[in-house]
């Protein structure tokens, strides 16, 4: 007896599930270098935000400056050259922080990243692609914000940022990892990706790449960096392909 198309769609589901849910202990996403994969996660990543009336060169500038808000002080960080020194400059000691920062600062921290989000539909795109993956500011440099470099950090920026991916109303939790990652026992010319469960892997992820932005798969493809193998193979499919359109 035949499936009917409902039971059919229900068990293409149903093992959509289950490939979503292999590899748990990969499905991490470490950010910190601005120039490396994911650094515009970081507050350093030169994105412009509009709040309090006023243009920000980035969200490290807006929260470093909150610590002293409605003094001169906070204008002064808002023109700081870089990100960098508007951070040295709000861990002066010699400015007058507001009395109430350990209580707001995570809030204004959410604020900022809220502000970056909604104005940047490159984050935002970015942001969404990482699924239902734990993100984690990856540096030995900060263990509130950062993991402290070895995990055992609050990790704090990449829970904010989890929190509002996971609020978008655009949000789905999922995310394909790379094949040579979920099977790496498949060889990559091996048959084991034309017939069953590497060829359901394949297809699933596929479609989930279609529905990423440019910016998101770029991320993804330097993030995620193939074998040596899988590089070889890679390319050799793409002399192949371009070799075929010379045609």
């Amino acid at each position: 007896m035949m499936d009917s198309p409902d039971d059919l769609q229900q068990r293409i589901e149903l093992n959509r599930k289950k490939l979503l849910a292999l590899k748990p202990e990969e499905r991490y996403i470490r950010f910190y270098e601005t120039d490396k994969q994911y650094g515009c996660f970081s507050n350093f990543a030169k994105y412009r935000v509009e709040l309090k009336g006023k243009v920000w060169p980035t969200t490290e500038h807006y929260f470093q400056a909150q610590k002293f808000a409605g003094t001169d002080h906070e204008e002064e960080i808002r023109l700081a050259t870089t990100p960098m020194q508007a951070a040295e400059m709000g861990r002066e000691r010699s400015r007058p922080l507001r009395a109430d920062w350990e209580e707001c600062k995570i809030e204004i921290m959410r604020e900022a990243l809220i502000a970056k989000v909604e104005q940047h539909p490159v984050i935002k795109s970015v942001l969404l692609s990482t699924g239902d993956c734990t993100i984690v500011e990856h540096t030995a440099n900060d263990a509130y914000w950062g993991d402290g470099g070895n995990g055992q950090g609050g990790n704090m920026l990449g829970k904010l940022l989890m929190e509002i991916r996971n609020g978008l109303e655009e949000y789905v939790p999922e995310f394909f990892l790379p094949q040579w990652i979920v099977y790496p026992e498949i060889e990559p010319f091996s048959i084991g990706w034309r017939m069953g469960y590497g060829e359901d892997y394949l297809i699933h992820l596929w479609e989930w790449r279609e529905q990423q932005s440019p910016e998101a798969l770029r991320e993804y493809d330097a993030y995620f960096t193939p074998p040596e193998e899988w590089a070889e193979a890679m390319k050799l499919v793409e002399e192949l392909e371009d070799g075929a359109e010379g045609e």
